[in-house]
């Protein structure tokens, strides 16, 4: 039985007409499934947990980023379930890290062709995150376009993103990491599984999702005048090549700030939550291709 935890709200329409192709194909085929609507906040988390807790495996997560977090972190043992992702949000990054396409065709025939494949997924202070964790700019972006009215997805992200260049103070904080413990003047201190936020901003183009490692990369002492050549090369994929990013495999990394920070974990706010990332290698098993 496919179990697909579903976002009604998903890209702005797009999740009710993936969901009519999805049932269409599933009623056709004579596959045994059941659609979970969720119906505010933190509610596939819940349905996540109240199914795994009964042994269901077979777990879809249909929707945009925010739900595959959600759905994620309700799993009551990640290592027993074979989760399946159906992309209908706006940036879907989480889908392009994992290959899975973003039609709903596409989307379903690696859920019923594909076979799970063992993926690691990262721990921040008992949080889990399938991308990207970070603090720094990134959180400011965020919040940015969580505010914006008008424009979504991408765009919106990409205008938040300058704004936030132009207005960002720097974090203080100090990283330890593969035995090492020193400060950092830091623009990004991310913790990656996966390689693009943000809707396709590359900001991590040498991750890979099964190595057993998470991917430090760390941006700092980054002149003002410097700001504008920094955002292009992080578009085009170039940030890991700047003299001012250093970018290191490691199991786990540790951080404290000098201020109360805001961590993000996929997309999703923690404030206050101390990182503390470590990598839980093959963890969870993944559809995909």
């Amino acid at each position: 039985m496919l179990h697909f935890i579903y976002n009604p709200i998903a890209g702005k329409g797009k999740a009710p007409r993936f969901r009519a192709v999805i049932e269409a194909r599933l009623k056709a085929q004579c596959t045994a499934y059941f659609f979970w609507e969720t119906a505010c906040r933190q509610d596939a988390t819940r349905i996540a947990r109240e199914l795994t807790e009964k042994g269901e495996a077979d777990i879809v997560a249909m929707g945009g980023d925010g739900t595959v977090n959600e759905v994620l972190n309700g799993l009551a043992d990640p290592s027993a379930v074979r989760l399946g992702v159906i992309p209908c949000g706006s940036g879907n990054d989480l889908a392009a890290v994992l290959g899975i396409p973003c039609t709903p065709e596409g989307a379903l025939d690696v859920l019923l062709n594909a076979s799970p494949r063992p993926t690691d997924y990262l721990d921040c202070s008992g949080v889990r995150g399938l991308n990207v964790i970070g603090a720094g700019i990134d959180v400011d972006i965020l919040r940015r376009s969580y505010r914006a009215k008008v424009l979504r997805g991408s765009l919106n992200y990409f205008v938040s993103l300058v704004n936030a260049l132009i207005h960002f103070r720097f974090y203080r904080f100090r990283a330890e990491f593969n035995g090492e413990s020193a400060d950092h003047d830091g623009l990004i201190l991310c913790a990656c599984n996966g390689r693009r936020i943000g809707g396709g901003i590359p900001i991590c183009p040498a991750a890979v999702l099964d190595d057993g490692m998470l991917d430090v990369v760390m941006v700092e002492n980054v002149r003002k005048r410097m700001i504008v050549t920094a955002l292009f090369r992080l578009m085009r994929g170039k940030i890991l090549e700047q003299r001012y990013t250093r970018h290191e495999l490691a199991p786990r990394i540790r951080a404290s700030f000098a201020e109360p920070a805001t961590v993000q974990v996929d997309g999703e706010l923690y404030d206050g939550l101390p990182f503390d990332v470590r990598v839980i290698p093959g963890g969870l098993k993944v559809y995909r291709p």
